[in-house]
C-alpha cells in the first residue's frame, strides 16, 4: 500500500509516494521537524518534482500546515508563548535560492542513486502563524540527557501495566477498553461520555472470591428473609447415614396434630410454620439434655415476637447452661490461682483507709432483710424456658424465677420489646433485664391457665407420708383416665389447676424471710441479751416469730374456685367450638377473662394448653381511667408526725391501758428579759454549788487535822 502525501523540503513543495511504515512513521514524528525534513528527502524513493508555479503564499500555507500535523509540542515553549504577548509562529526550513533550483539535476534517478551526503540542519527562524489554532511558539529544544526511546516507552508501558490493589485492574487494559468502546458505539460528543463510558467499563469488572468460579459474579441480597431462610433451611438436614440414630431423646409432642384443635379454637400458625416449629423442637431436644418438651406459646412485643417452649430436665442432668444464665456457676477454687493472686497482691496498690467512726454517734437500728432463697428443679422453677424469634432460630434459655422480681412483677406492667437485653424501667423498680420480666410472666400465666381434664392427674402414692415443712407434693399421670364426653368438658367444675399456685412473696411453698435474720440475731447474743435483761432493750418483737404463713389454693383445685373478674365476670367461659354440629363431634375451648390469650381446647381423651398474647392480664374497667389505659400504681400514705403517747391505768379493764396521744406544740421563744433572769438564776446555782464544794473540801481538811 503507498500513500501519495506532500512534504515541505527546503521550503519547496516536494510531492513523493512512499510505502506505509507505521515504526519509521512513528519514528519521524518523533524528531524535531528540521531533522524529519532531512531524513524524508533522503529515504524518498521517488522523484522530486518542483512545481515552480507555487507562488510563497502557497509554500507557506503547506509548511504551516505539515508542521502543525507533524512537530511535537515543548511544554517549557508553550508555557513561554501563553506568556508573553508577541504573535504565534511557526518554525519552517529556509527557501531554496533560485540558483540553486535551476541548479537541480535533470536526472533524478542519478541523484537518487549518489550516495546521500550529511549537510548541516538549516538555522530555525520563527515564521508567524496563518492559522487561527496554533497559538504557540512551535520551538522544540531537545534535553541533552535523555534515556533512549525506546527504554523509555517501556518504562512508561510498565507503569502503566501496574494492577490496582483493590480492583485488580491497569490503567493500560482500561483505557484500551474504553478507546475500543469509543470507537465501537462512536457516541455523538464523545468528550463528554468519556467517563460515563469508563465508570461502565469499571463496573462490569469484578473481582472473583473463588479463582476457580471466576466465572459466576457473586450476588449479595440484604433481604430481611433471606437471613430466615438460611436459618430454616438447616432444620432439614439429616444426620450422616454412617452415624447410629440418637438414643434417650426427650418426647416431642405431635404439633402438626395439635394444630388441628388449635385451629378450633381459632388459633392457627399455618401450616407450613407449625411444620417448622415440629422440626425446630426437634432440633431443641436433640441439642439440650430435656425429658419432655411442649409448645408453651407465643408472645407479642413492640419490636418482636417470643415463641417460648417448655422443657423438662433429665433427672441427674447437669444444667450448666442454667447455671451460666442465672449467674450461679461455682466459684473457683482457693489456692488455684495462689501465685498469680499473690503477685497481683504485690504490685497492687495499697487499698485506701477505712473512715474512722465515731462511737459517740448512734446507730440507726435497721434490719436488712435477706433475699428469698430461689427454688431450684421445684415450684416455678420445676421446668426451662426457652424461647425464639422464628422457626429455625438459635433456642435461647431464660433465667430462674427470683421470688422479689416476681413480686414486682404484680406492680407493674410493661409491653415487651422483642430485646431480651432490654432493661426494665419501671415503679416500683424492676433492676432487671426483660428475659427476667418475661420468665416472671410465664410463670404467672402458667400458674393461672396451665389446666387438665378432672382424673387426668392423681397424687403420687409413693409420697402421700412425706410430712416435712415446705413439701410439694408430687402428681403422676392416672393410668386408669379414659376421658370425659365433650358434654362433661363444658363444665369448669371438671377442670382443675395441675400447676402450684404462687404465693405473693413469688414462691409457691411459704418460707419465713425472717429466719436467717433471727439466727444471725441468735449468734450474736452478749451484751444485747443483757441490755433487754436489764430493761434496756427496745422492746420490740422479733418479726421471724411474728410472721404469718401464706396460703394459696392446693394443687389439683377446680377452676371453678378461681376469683371472678371485678366487673363480676367468671374467671373462664367455656363453649363448643361449632354449634352447627352434635356436641360430641365438636371440640370443646375454654377461654381465660382473666389473662386473655390462654385458650384450652379439648375433644373427647385429647387436650392442649396454650397462650398466645401480650402477655399481660385484663385491665379491668374499676381499675382504668377509661378502656385500654391503666391506673399507675397508688403512693404510699405520707407519714405523720410524732406523737408523744401516754398511757394511763383503765379502772375497767386493767389490762389494756388507756393510749393518749398527744401532739407536738411549737415552743414560742423567749424575749430578752426572760433569757436574762435564766442566765442569772443560772449563774447563781452554779455560785451555790461552788460554795457548798468548797465548804466540804474545808470540812474534810478539818477532820483530818
Amino acid at each position: 500500500m503507498f500513500v501519495h502525501s506532500l512534504w515541505v523540503v527546503d521550503g519547496q513543495p516536494h510531492s513523493r509516494c512512499r510505502p506505509v511504515d507505521n515504526n519509521l512513521h512513528k519514528r519521524y514524528w518523533q524528531e524535531d521537524s528540521i531533522a524529519c525534513n532531512q531524513r524524508r528527502r533522503e529515504d524518498c524513493q521517488c522523484p522530486r518534482k518542483i512545481d515552480q508555479t507555487k507562488t510563497m503564499d502557497e509554500s507557506e500555507t503547506a509548511a504551516t500546515e505539515t508542521v502543525a500535523e507533524t512537530a511535537p509540542i515543548d511544554a517549557p515553549a508553550a508555557v513561554e508563548s501563553a506568556e508573553s504577548e508577541s504573535p504565534p509562529a511557526i518554525i519552517a526550513a529556509p527557501e531554496d535560492t533560485p540558483e540553486q533550483a535551476t541548479a537541480a539535476p535533470a536526472d533524478v534517478d542519478a541523484v537518487d542513486a549518489a550516495p546521500a551526503t550529511p549537510q548541516p540542519p538549516p538555522e530555525a527562524t520563527l515564521i508567524e502563524s496563518t492559522t487561527p489554532y496554533l497559538k504557540r511558539k512551535d520551538k522544540y529544544v531537545k534535553p541533552e540527557t535523555e534515556i533512549p526511546e525506546d527504554v523509555e516507552f517501556q518504562l512508561a508501558r510498565a507503569f502503566l501495566l501496574q494492577n490496582s490493589e483493590k480492583s485488580e485492574m491497569n490503567l493500560y487494559d482500561h483505557l484500551t477498553l474504553t478507546m475500543m468502546r469509543v470507537l465501537e458505539t462512536r457516541p455523538k460528543n464523545a468528550i463528554d461520555m468519556f467517563e460515563s463510558i469508563s465508570s461502565e467499563i469499571k463496573r462490569s469488572k469484578f473481582r472473583a472470591i473463588d479463582p476457580v468460579s471466576s466465572i459466576f459474579r457473586p450476588v449479595y441480597d440484604n433481604a430481611p428473609g433471606v437471613d430466615i431462610a438460611k436459618a430454616q433451611v438447616k432444620l432439614f438436614e439429616q444426620p450422616p447415614q454412617d452415624e447410629p440414630p440418637e438414643e434417650g431423646l426427650g418426647e416431642i409432642p405431635d404439633v402438626m396434630d395439635l394444630s388441628n384443635l388449635w385451629e378450633w379454637a381459632g388459633v392457627s400458625f399455618g401450616r407450613e410454620e407449625t411444620f417448622l416449629l415440629f422440626l425446630s423442637l426437634r432440633k431443641l431436644v436433640a441439642e439440650k439434655p430435656l425429658k419432655s418438651v411442649r409448645l408453651w406459646g407465643k408472645i407479642f412485643g413492640t419490636g418482636g415476637n417470643y415463641i417460648i417452649t417448655e422443657g423438662e430436665l433429665k433427672d441427674g442432668a447437669t444444667d450448666e447452661e442454667g447455671d451460666a444464665v442465672n449467674g450461679t456457676g461455682e466459684p473457683a477454687e482457693e489456692g488455684a490461682d495462689g501465685g498469680d493472686a499473690a503477685a497481683a497482691a504485690e504490685g497492687a496498690e495499697p487499698a485506701a483507709a477505712l473512715p474512722v467512726e465515731d462511737p459517740t454517734i448512734p446507730k440507726p437500728k435497721t434490719r436488712v432483710i435477706p433475699p428469698l432463697p430461689r427454688e431450684i428443679r421445684v415450684g416455678v422453677n420445676r421446668y426451662v424456658y426457652y424461647v425464639c424469634a422464628y422457626p429455625g432460630a438459635s433456642w435461647i434459655r431464660l433465667p430462674d424465677v427470683i421470688p422479689e422480681k416476681l413480686q414486682i412483677s404484680r406492680q407493674i406492667r410493661k409491653h415487651f420489646t422483642g430485646n431480651l437485653k432490654h432493661q426494665i424501667i419501671s415503679y416500683p423498680k424492676f433492676e432487671a433485664d426483660e428475659a427476667q420480666y418475661l420468665r416472671c410472666q410465664i410463670a404467672r400465666i402458667s400458674a393461672a391457665t396451665v389446666a387438665s381434664p378432672s382424673g387426668y392427674y392423681m397424687f403420687d402414692p409413693e409420697d402421700e407420708g412425706n410430712e416435712e415443712e415446705g413439701h410439694q407434693p408430687t402428681i403422676i399421670i392416672n393410668p386408669e383416665f379414659e376421658g370425659l364426653q365433650n358434654d362433661a368438658l363444658l363444665l369448669t367444675t371438671n377442670w382443675v389447676h395441675h400447676v402450684p399456685y404462687v404465693l405473693p412473696q413469688g414462691r409457691t411453698s411459704w418460707v419465713n424471710p425472717y429466719a436467717s435474720l433471727k439466727k444471725s440475731e441468735d449468734e450474736e447474743g452478749g451484751d444485747e441479751d443483757e441490755e433487754k435483761e436489764e430493761g434496756e432493750g427496745d422492746g420490740d418483737e422479733n418479726p421471724a416469730d411474728t410472721a404469718e404463713p401464706e396460703t394459696g389454693p392446693p394443687l389439683l383445685s377446680p377452676l371453678v374456685n378461681d376469683d371472678d373478674i371485678p366487673e363480676g365476670g367468671p374467671a373462664w367461659v367455656s363453649r363448643a367450638c361449632s354449634s352447627l354440629s352434635p356436641i360430641k363431634f365438636t371440640p370443646v375451648t375454654l377461654r381465660s377473662t382473666r389473662w386473655p390469650g390462654a385458650i384450652i381446647v379439648a375433644y373427647n381423651d385429647k387436650f392442649a394448653n396454650i397462650y398466645v398474647g401480650d402477655g399481660h392480664g385484663d385491665i379491668g374497667k374499676g381499675l382504668a381511667l377509661k378502656d385500654g389505659m391503666m391506673l399507675p400504681p397508688v403512693l404510699p400514705d405520707i407519714a405523720k408526725e410524732f406523737v408523744l403517747i401516754e398511757k394511763e391505768e383503765n379502772p375497767d379493764d386493767p389490762e389494756n391501758p388507756i393510749i393518749k396521744e398527744k401532739q407536738l406544740t411549737e415552743q414560742k421563744d423567749p424575749t430578752v428579759e426572760e433569757e436574762n433572769a435564766f442566765e442569772e438564776a443560772k449563774r447563781a446555782k452554779e455560785e451555790e454549788a461552788k460554795d457548798a464544794a468548797e465548804e466540804g473540801e474545808e470540812a474534810a481538811e478539818e477532820e483530818e487535822d
